[in-house]
């Protein structure tokens, strides 16, 4: 709920994140909210996002460069072993170069 609270600047009771969110869940921060990242490319800011999103991956939209990022270098999960970077069975530690880049346009590449 922090992260969605600091990249959203709203109490988890307004952006509906309330709890952690488990990897085989459809559900993510939801897509009508804008966040920090929206706002400061809109100023002409480069944004780019490193580490944990845990804020919704199971459709490109929910991801970092869908959400306001230039770039991304992390792991979309939570719960990740940092020296092998498995996350609920899986490797999961991504590089998304663009915005935009997601599985769908085949750009979003294991890092």
């Amino acid at each position: 709920p922090s992260r969605a609270t600091f990249l959203t600047s709203m109490y988890p009771l307004h952006h509906g994140v309330t709890d952690w969110l488990e990897p085989a869940d459809a559900t993510g921060l939801p897509l009508n909210l804008t966040t920090m990242a929206d706002h400061f490319q809109t100023a002409g800011y480069a944004t780019h996002a490193v580490g944990k999103w845990h804020l919704g991956f199971y459709r490109d939209e929910y991801t970092p460069t869908f959400r306001g990022f230039d770039d991304f270098l992390g792991f979309y999960g939570g719960g990740e072993d940092y020296y092998t970077h498995i996350s609920s069975g899986a490797y999961d530690m991504r590089w998304d170069a663009s915005v935009g880049c997601g599985a769908a346009a085949n750009c979003s590449a294991v890092a």
